[in-house]
């Protein structure tokens, strides 16, 4: 299917430890290569069958930026996620804050 650059929202838990975001860090990366595939691939084999090489190539040449983006946002957010759990492990104190405030309290 088709990719969605609409960031997807962050899980609705606090994750208590590094490896509680381990899913989630792992799903951002996938979500970055597969944007990737989709720009560089995907798109101009569809331009290639619409209009010959010439179209693939220019197809291909606009998707290069986001070929190089999508990843290294896909692979932020994991770190980011993924060094909330280690805060979290680190100093349990801050993550009940943080719950405390997702929840309104």
């Amino acid at each position: 299917g088709e990719t969605s650059s609409c960031p997807r929202p962050r899980p609705p838990n606090v994750p208590k430890h590094a490896g509680d975001a381990a899913g989630y860090a792992c799903e951002s990366i996938v979500r970055g290569l597969r944007e990737a595939n989709y720009k560089i691939v995907t798109i101009p084999c569809r331009e290639y069958h619409y209009k010959g090489a010439g179209g693939a190539a220019r197809s291909a040449v606009r998707g290069i930026p986001v070929a190089v983006l999508a990843p290294l946002s896909g692979a932020s957010e994991a770190l980011s996620y993924t060094l909330i759990g280690l805060r979290n492990q680190l100093r349990p104190d801050l993550r009940k804050e943080e719950e405390a405030s997702l929840r309104g309290l």
